[in-house]
């Protein structure tokens, strides 16, 4: 049995049709650029842990390559709060560290912690 739909009915149905079947195509774009992003996100972040030491005990003198040898390290440990820390062939003490923080706090706002507490994660002394 077919059942005779009003024309009214049935230009309804296919603006229905129409605007979902956009409604997918502009998700399907969105998926792709928010993939694309993400892939991004992910290279960097494996980017900087190649370039960065993971454990803050120890200085990595050298990155190794796809399932290469283990890194050097120089076995030394964060001991006080004057210690020079490498960082990209610069070396930077803590309080240099906390001012360059007490800029940002100037220029742009307060931070959800204290500087100092910002720097002690960020050289591993905390």
């Amino acid at each position: 049995m077919i059942i005779q739909l009003p024309y009214d009915n049935v230009e309804i149905a296919k603006k229905g049709h129409d605007s979902m079947k956009s409604w997918h195509e502009n998700m399907a774009k969105s998926h792709e650029i928010a993939a694309a992003w993400h892939a991004n996100q992910s290279e960097d972040l494996s980017k900087a842990m190649n370039e960065l030491p993971l454990d803050p005990e120890k200085v990595v003198t050298r990155i190794p390559e796809n399932g290469g040898p283990q890194p050097e390290t120089s076995g030394m440990g964060m001991s006080s709060e004057a210690e020079n820390v490498p960082l990209d062939g610069q070396v930077v003490k803590k309080s240099d560290l906390i001012d360059i923080l007490k800029d940002h706090v100037n220029e742009f706002g307060s931070f959800n912690m204290s500087v100092e507490d910002i720097a002690d994660i960020i050289l591993g002394l905390k």
